[in-house]
């Protein structure tokens, strides 16, 4: 039994112990490694939990014949989609991306995940709605995004997914969205992220997501590793300002950022 563990941890492990299938004790066990304590003491509890996922996982996937629900991530986030049947899922995905989800009055129309590219300022982010039958290989879609889009109607309806999420052990940050709102604000909102733009020699200007706080250090890393050592400075492009700062200097969400390099 591992010491210094969390109550919440306890209670994943009695999940797992009560589980009645395979999807639900790879659930259990991925809230199980997510929460054990990080230390020099637990290294052996990490790696046989981990361990066990990994023969969990194989197994499953044998027995599917080979089938995997996952999605693979693209773009520079992923936002997963979650409602009751004709909440209004599909529509919102729609209308957010090119994506083209079948609409009909009959519930349960999604029986598969369907995924659409969301475009803010120029960034890209994946929106995937889950069929609302709640499958346990869809909601690992779901434990393994950046947050959640709650399509809710009613008080209940928001009530049964929180339900739904806390079962699944589904902790991501989430927001309900609703009709006449600026949807995409919202969802940009919760990912914690800011735009900034590289301006390249010809002028253009190209976006680029970076965790809110980030400096310049994080921006030219993205760009190339080699370029921490060869800055001579950034200049930066806020407003009507410009400002010539170094590595450690915080970015703001809309800064233009130009790498001087050493010659």
């Amino acid at each position: 039994m591992p010491v210094n563990a969390p109550a919440e941890y306890f209670k994943a492990e009695g999940k797992f112990k009560s589980a009645k299938n395979k999807d639900e004790k790879i659930a259990a066990l991925e809230e199980m490694i997510r929460l054990l304590p990080r230390h020099h003491g637990s290294e052996n509890a990490h790696a046989q939990l981990k361990s066990r996922l990994a023969k969990l996982r194989k197994e499953s996937e044998k027995k599917g014949g080979g089938h995997k629900a996952g999605v693979k991530k693209e773009g520079d986030a992923q936002i997963c989609i979650l409602g009751l049947a004709n909440a209004g899922k599909s529509t919102l995905l729609s209308r957010l991306t090119e994506a083209k989800p079948k609409i009909s009055a009959m519930p349960y129309t999604t029986t598969k995940p369907e995924i659409g590219m969301m475009d803010y300022k120029g960034i890209k982010v994946q929106l995937v709605e889950i069929p609302s039958t709640f499958d346990p290989e869809y909601m690992s879609i779901a434990r393994g995004c950046d947050a959640i889009a709650v399509v809710a109607n009613t008080e209940k309806e928001r009530d049964i997914i929180e339900s739904v999420l806390r079962n699944n052990y589904i902790r991501q940050k989430s927001a309900v969205v609703k009709q006449g709102e600026d949807v995409k604000e919202k969802l940009w909102g919760m990912l914690g992220l800011m735009v900034v733009y590289t301006k390249a020699k010809d002028k253009r200007l190209s976006p680029m997501a970076l965790p809110d706080g980030a400096t310049v250090k994080a921006f030219a890393l993205r760009i190339h590793k080699d370029f921490i050592s060869n800055l001579r400075f950034a200049r930066i492009v806020r407003g009507g300002r410009i400002i010539q700062a170094g590595l450690s200097y915080v970015l703001r969400d809309g800064d233009i950022v130009e790498l001087h390099m050493k010659s």
